[in-house]
């Protein structure tokens, strides 16, 4: 790598056991290397040492710092200390006296890759699930940018199979956007059907209020797990009813709001109460919510307004005291949100940019527009605007060291 150094801190800032400094830089040829304070247990310089070895040694003194450090590649270095700040703090302070720019991880990607695979790997870091970081990472891999290229070449010859190539990759662009956002799940029914108290089933620990008064949860309270590998946020949100409290009316309102956003409503209906007209307005209201037959550790309300067999089939009987049911519904949960998955290899976009200009290339291939596709997936191609920083940017302009 020709011109400027560039290090970045990658890991987070604040308390951990390991700290990672990247440092982008033609290590072989760049003549500061070896006036760097640190010193190898093998006790070759830097310069002798070779790609890929793992050296433990020690870096600065009075007093010394263990470090462990790797030649990743030709281009970078890396280095682990111990975590928190002053550690790394201190091994940045002595790569900018070298004459390295100190970057953020994110400028430092705009250094080092493609714009586009940029991109990807930024998203790649608010992946919260080793199953959603495969499919990231799968495409930060190639796999994107190898399609988006294919149908360059492609598309002029054949726009109707451009256009269905386009339509196939759209297909999963919801998924996609829920790699880095959890699907939103929100719970709703009456006031005291035990919502707080599914979600503490589901999530297996006490994160909502409890308690036996109707109208308690006034906001809406949201803890975040995964089912299946795939994120989710769960919501509870105040009782669905008719209110003249003012408080009690917005959170009310708020819950309604949070209901319509959602991508998974569930509605849950206490068997041990007699049938009401706000329920099945509720379920009208959201004919694809998942319905739960709540309390089934309960006996079932027989009489004149119980729920007849023809509504309440196919409705999941779950019972957040026993645990009964719990699994199933976590399963149904998950079937439900993600009930299938792209193919290895198949393009899969990620962020909202992405999305709009596949529809974009899509809209111009079913006008027969050749440049306005090739337009679109040329600027996919390209990665967002203004990837690099004003900082870093300036950093190699001028050729002096930049600190964030």
């Amino acid at each position: 790598m020709s011109g400027p150094a560039w290090a970045a801190l990658l890991t987070p800032s604040g308390r951990g056991a390991i700290a990672t400094i990247r440092v982008a830089v033609d290590w072989s040829s760049w003549p500061p290397l070896d006036t760097l304070p640190f010193r190898a247990a093998n006790g070759r310089p830097l310069s002798a040492q070779t790609v890929g070895r793992v050296l433990f040694g020690r870096w600065g003194t009075g007093p010394e710092e263990d470090v462990v450090l790797c030649p990743v590649d030709p281009q970078s270095l890396e280095i682990h200390c111990h975590g928190g700040a002053v550690a790394a703090q201190r091994i940045l302070r002595d790569l900018v006296a070298a004459g390295c720019h100190q970057v953020g991880w994110s400028d430092l990607l705009c250094q080092t890759e493609s714009p586009l695979r940029a991109e990807l790997l930024g998203e790649l870091t608010r992946a919260t699930t080793l199953k959603t970081a495969a499919v990231v990472w799968e495409q930060a891999s190639g796999v994107f940018e190898s399609a988006v290229r294919s149908l360059v070449s492609a598309a002029p010859g054949d726009l109707p199979g451009a256009a269905a190539q386009i339509r196939g990759w759209l297909k999963w662009s919801d998924f996609g956007l829920h790699l880095t956002r959890p699907w939103r799940v929100v719970l709703a029914g009456r006031p005291n059907v035990g919502k707080s108290s599914l979600i503490n089933a589901i999530l297996g620990y006490t994160r909502s209020l409890v308690f036996d008064q109707p109208g308690t949860t006034r906001d809406v309270v949201s803890a975040e797990t995964a089912v299946d590998g795939w994120p989710i946020e769960l919501s509870d949100t105040a009782g669905l009813r008719e209110s003249h409290d003012s408080l009690e009316a917005a959170g009310i309102e708020r819950a309604r709001a949070t209901l319509a956003s959602a991508d998974l409503p569930l509605i849950l209906i206490d068997m041990s109460q007699p049938a009401s007209q706000s329920d099945r307005a509720l379920m009208t209201e959201h004919p694809a919510a998942l319905v739960v037959a709540y309390k089934c550790d309960l006996p079932a309300y027989r009489g004149n307004l119980e729920w007849p067999q023809h509504e309440s089939r196919g409705w999941l009987p779950v019972s957040a005291k026993t645990g009964a049911g719990v699994e199933a519904l976590v399963t149904a949960i998950s079937r439900r949100l993600v009930p299938a998955v792209p193919p290895a290899e198949t393009l899969v976009p990620t962020t909202a940019r992405q999305v709009t200009l596949l529809q974009r290339a899509l809209e111009a291939a079913e006008r027969s527009n050749v440049a306005g596709v090739l337009q679109a997936l040329n600027e996919l191609i390209a990665g967002p605007p203004g990837s690099v920083s004003d900082q870093a940017s300036a950093a190699k302009e001028n050729g002096s060291p930049a600190t964030s």
